[in-house]
């Protein structure tokens, strides 16, 4: 899709998705703020239709799963578990990026849960857009798979795999444009095979491998805008994690409503058909 370039002027945009947003039955109206409505509009580069095709893929798919979002407190003990064995880190660089970072510190995966990670990934993505009014060209994922060997085969729920991805894919509100997984094990072509079949081809098309002691990350990601854990002078991963904690504590109230951002339920709604769904990712070959 060719890029449209924004008016100055951004309140005519949010104007015409909250008109739209308040003609659907079927869509929430509570605890959307005007920068959510214009973040959709952004991640679809300002193409207003594609925008609300969108939106309404992300409120749909977050009602299909209540394992994913239902009892979310981040002070429970499935939330502090998850929270000690991942760090995440969400940076913006001078080259208006921003890198979401997955980081993994748990060598023989004793502790790792799947569907743990998938919720944490929820909340602190709902809590970034909840806090954060930054809205960047480009974003770039950063998984560490330093981590990950066969054993994550036996912790994977392709259930919620089917359902993160097309999550992922149609409706989160970002610009994806690369996906690094750095620190790749031999088994990480098993692992990805397993979870590539979930996958739209413009999503593994941005997917890039990079090796342990590879400099290949830098390629793409300028070295100083990584964390030292990386070779760059940007804070360390836990300490981006525990600025990534902060703010969910501090939307701690608006995370635990149990509706939030969720279409309503079936027989409460009445099904729009014109919807589509519409993915903001971007194709980049594969090194």
């Amino acid at each position: 899709m060719t890029d449209t370039m924004p008016v100055e002027d951004t309140s005519k945009y949010v104007l015409e998705m909250r008109g739209w947003l308040n003609c659907q039955p079927h869509l929430p109206k509570d605890n959307i703020d005007d920068n959510l409505l214009l973040r959709f509009v952004h991640s679809c580069y300002y193409d207003v239709e594609k925008a609300k095709s969108a939106m309404d893929s992300f409120f749909n798919i977050r009602l299909s799963c209540p394992e994913l979002l239902d009892g979310r407190d981040p002070e429970s003990p499935e939330f502090q578990k998850v929270m000690s064995i991942l760090n995440i880190g969400q940076i913006q660089t001078p080259q208006n990026e921003c890198l979401w970072i997955w980081q993994l510190n748990d060598p023989g995966l004793d502790n790792y849960d799947y569907i743990q990670d998938a919720r944490y990934f929820m909340l602190s993505t709902d809590a970034y857009f909840m806090s954060n009014t930054f809205l960047p060209e480009v974003d770039i994922v950063i998984l560490d798979a330093k981590d990950l060997n066969l054993k994550m085969l036996t912790k994977l729920n392709l259930s919620v795999a089917r359902k993160l991805s097309k999550y992922q894919e149609t409706a989160l509100p970002i610009r994806l444009k690369q996906v690094h997984v750095i620190n790749a094990p031999s088994s990480i072509d098993t692992i990805f095979g397993l979870l590539k079949p979930f996958l739209k081809k413009e999503l593994t098309d941005l997917v890039h491998f990079h090796t342990p002691k590879s400099n290949g990350l830098y390629k793409y990601v300028e070295k100083v805008n990584l964390p030292t854990d990386y070779g760059g002078v940007q804070p360390s991963m836990a300490e981006q994690h525990q600025k990534v904690i902060s703010v969910i504590m501090s939307k701690r109230k608006e995370l635990m409503i149990q509706n939030l951002w969720r279409a309503l339920p079936t027989d409460k709604k009445k099904v729009n058909n014109s919807s589509s769904s519409i993915s903001s990712f971007r194709s980049l070959a594969i090194d």
